[in-house]
């Protein structure tokens, strides 16, 4: 196992936080709000093949993501320092992604009534919950009708760490 620690990037500035945000809140962007389903996800496969996602350890993403979760809903910080023990690379690279090295950190904006409208990140989102994706997507990302984990999509009210502004 690779022990690393990050700071979490926050280039928003002070008035957004890292926090753990329920799954249930999230508001995903839909394919009708724009080119989602024609842009989005093609632009990704790439990032998802190079690292090949289909051969992560997802049960260490989720465990390693749950801890950061854990941690940010006792202590929201706007820059925390997280530690993290992952198997390999492709993990390592996984969490600097979500946390904001190389790609624009996992972000939602705040709206009404406790729900978050995610603004970047969603793909990661996506695959880390194991959410349903088009078969042309999974196709093309290597991923099996049951998804990345045997055990299937994580539970609704799964919190997961995010910078909310």
């Amino acid at each position: 196992m690779e022990a690393f620690s990050l700071t979490a990037n926050n280039n928003i500035g002070p008035e957004a936080v890292w926090t753990s945000i329920p799954l249930e809140q999230l508001d995903l962007p839909k394919a009708s709000e724009g080119t989602l389903d024609k842009d989005f996800w093609p632009s990704r496969h790439e990032e998802y093949n190079r690292l090949e996602w289909d051969a992560m350890d997802w049960h260490a993403i989720r465990d390693q993501l749950g801890k950061a979760a854990d941690r940010l809903e006792r202590q929201p910080d706007s820059n925390p320092e997280l530690e993290f023990r992952v198997p390999t690379m492709r993990e390592r690279t996984f969490l600097e992604m979500w946390f904001g090295y190389g790609d624009p950190s996992v972000e939602a904006c705040s709206t009404d009534h406790d729900r978050y409208r995610v603004a970047f990140g969603q793909h990661r989102i996506c695959a880390y919950a194991d959410y349903p994706m088009s078969e042309h997507d999974r196709d093309v990302m290597r991923i099996s009708d049951s998804g990345f984990l045997p055990s299937g999509p994580l539970s609704p009210d799964t919190r997961i760490p995010m910078l909310v502004h």
